[in-house]
């Protein structure tokens, strides 16, 4: 099973689909189980086989995800501050979700002006890499540990990443500039005393975002996170 999943993850992070050959590259499977699993899950509906004979995941595979998403509390709860947040500032909002040592994004507003992004929502990033993965490792306990993990992991300065994360738990944000041209600024979103697992981010072009404009961006952001969180805390 663990094999099959494998596959499908393969799949699902492609941008296009996949010959035989690079499935079993990217799931570290000999090809020829590769292809008896792909067989099994284009069966089951999971995984689709074009006529040149390369393989791809179907909608099946998102439903499964989608319906998860809305399950999620912080979801329900979050899509009024963030869409009041959008209307603020009319700049891209992004809701993200901690996993491991990376960020999930679960929604994201765009602005109405053009920006090369490299996120969209479903996309997985090293938290270090991001405003709100940040913010949310400078909140938790163990946030020091998982930056470490991960500087490690991705080859950063690990006495660079604490200063970034005591600065970012001292003021309550974190700045990040992971797509070029784009600054992004990120809360984390705690409920009660639980650890934060959640982040809000606000992202523009970087010369949105100076003087007077960027203050007024970091108040509203704190003042959404801020009440995001009290809901979430709310029985």
């Amino acid at each position: 099973m663990s094999r099959a999943f494998s596959l499908l993850e393969s799949l699902a992070s492609a941008s296009e689909p996949l010959r035989l050959i690079e499935v079993a590259q990217l799931a570290g499977l000999q090809k020829s189980t590769a292809h008896r699993l792909l067989g099994t899950l284009v069966e089951l509906g999971y995984v689709r086989q074009e006529a040149s004979g390369r393989y791809g995941a179907t909608l099946r595979t998102w439903e499964f995800g989608a319906r998860t998403v809305a399950q999620l509390p912080i979801k329900r709860i979050a899509a009024g501050f963030i869409h009041g947040l959008h209307r603020t500032i009319g700049e891209t909002v992004s809701l993200t979700l901690l996993s491991g040592l990376d960020v999930i994004y679960l929604d994201k507003l765009i602005a109405p002006r053009p920006v090369q992004f490299r996120t969209s929502v479903g996309s997985r990033v090293p938290a270090l890499f991001t405003a709100s993965g940040k913010a949310m490792l400078s909140r938790r306990p163990d946030g020091v540990e998982l930056a470490r993990q991960s500087a490690e992991l991705h080859g950063l300065d690990i006495a660079a990443v604490s200063a970034e994360l005591d600065e970012a738990r001292s003021r309550g944000y974190a700045i990040s500039s992971y797509s070029p041209g784009v600054l992004s600024i990120g809360v984390a979103v705690e409920a009660g005393s639980a650890a934060a697992e959640a982040g809000l981010s606000v992202s523009a072009p970087s010369e949105h975002l100076v003087g007077a404009d960027r203050d007024a961006v970091i108040g509203a952001l704190l003042e959404a996170g801020a009440r995001m969180s009290e809901a979430l805390a709310q029985p």
